[in-house]
């Protein structure tokens, strides 16, 4: 669009964090008027960088339902409410909740400033963990400067309004859980499609340990058919697609392939246990947790060891 290039990112997922750079005409007239916007360019580079991610309402529901104490969490989530000015009916009713949490989201309308950045070559600002865009060649710097200082203020936007999307999915699903009364209820079911009642791990709500020990993985076991277990483990790993450490899901997977053949094998259940536990406390950003369920993965793998060499 007008000759803007995303360099880096998905324009369907935004990061929150922006990188925009133009480059000056080697003949650009740097000395006819620029004032200080000449100081802002670096070998003809002239870049600004923006950070837009605020811990949002979703950060917020994700972290307290994903805690041991969930309906402790909950209960902050509502105390939370209340202090950014929220009154809640009597009978928290859900359909007040929802539209008194989308004015609260709608307040966002500020727009935050972005800040010049200095690089010495185009290859630095590519390395960045951001969305970057370039938005072209300019012989005139106040022109490259106005371009490159509004294409912020319409990132945000985009970035907001996708956030905005993703936190009313969440407390839209939230609420389909008080409205059910089981907001942290998940029911072992074995015979029920796991996957046909939760997409994807990004807008799951809930304790992921009991997803996978009461409902994925009895459920993946209990398939018969070598070609439908392929079918709905590729579906295991598009909903843990925005896991961050993927060899877990492989693990999983390997695990489960060999439990499949040897259902009677106590070790590999012990396995499967752990690294559940894992995906769980990582999925939590709990480190402590993570680490203690490796180091008796680490265990189990020793005493596996020691098994066959005896």
């Amino acid at each position: 669009m007008l000759g803007i290039e995303q360099k880096k990112g998905d324009p369907n997922k935004l990061l929150g964090r922006l990188v925009v750079y133009a480059k000056i005409a080697p003949n650009a007239d740097t000395n006819n008027g620029m004032g200080p916007l000449k100081d802002m360019i670096k070998n003809n580079l002239l870049a600004v960088s923006g950070e837009f991610k605020d811990t949002s309402f979703k950060d917020f529901i994700h972290r307290e339902m994903s805690s041991n104490s969930n309906s402790e969490g909950f209960a902050e989530f509502i105390e939370h409410l209340k202090e950014e000015g929220v009154d809640l009916p009597e009978g928290m009713d859900p359909e007040s909740i929802r539209d008194r949490v989308q004015e609260i989201t709608n307040m966002e309308i500020i727009p935050v400033p972005a800040k010049v950045i200095f690089y010495d070559s185009e290859e630095e600002i590519l390395k960045e963990d951001a969305d970057i865009f370039y938005i072209g060649e300019f012989s005139q710097i106040s022109q490259a400067h106005l371009c490159i200082t509004s294409l912020p203020i319409f990132y945000q936007a985009m970035y907001r309004e996708q956030v905005y999307t993703l936190e009313i999915k969440y407390i839209d699903d939230l609420l389909k859980q008080i409205e059910t009364n089981g907001a942290n209820t998940i029911i072992s079911q074995s015979d029920t499609n796991v996957f046909d009642e939760f997409q994807s791990l990004g807008t799951f709500m809930g304790d992921l340990f009991e997803l996978l020990s009461l409902r994925v993985i009895p459920f993946l076991l209990a398939i018969e058919l070598d070609e439908d277990y392929e079918k709905n483990v590729a579906k295991f790993y598009s909903f843990m697609s925005s896991y961050p450490e993927i060899e877990d899901v492989v693990q999983m997977d390997h695990a489960l392939r060999s439990l499949r053949e040897n259902h009677k094998n106590a070790k590999i259940r012990e396995r499967l246990e752990l690294i559940s536990q894992k995906m769980s406390a990582v999925y939590q950003e709990d480190s402590k947790k993570a680490l203690a369920a490796v180091n008796k993965l680490k265990q189990l793998d020793e005493a596996e060891e020691e098994d066959l060499e005896n």
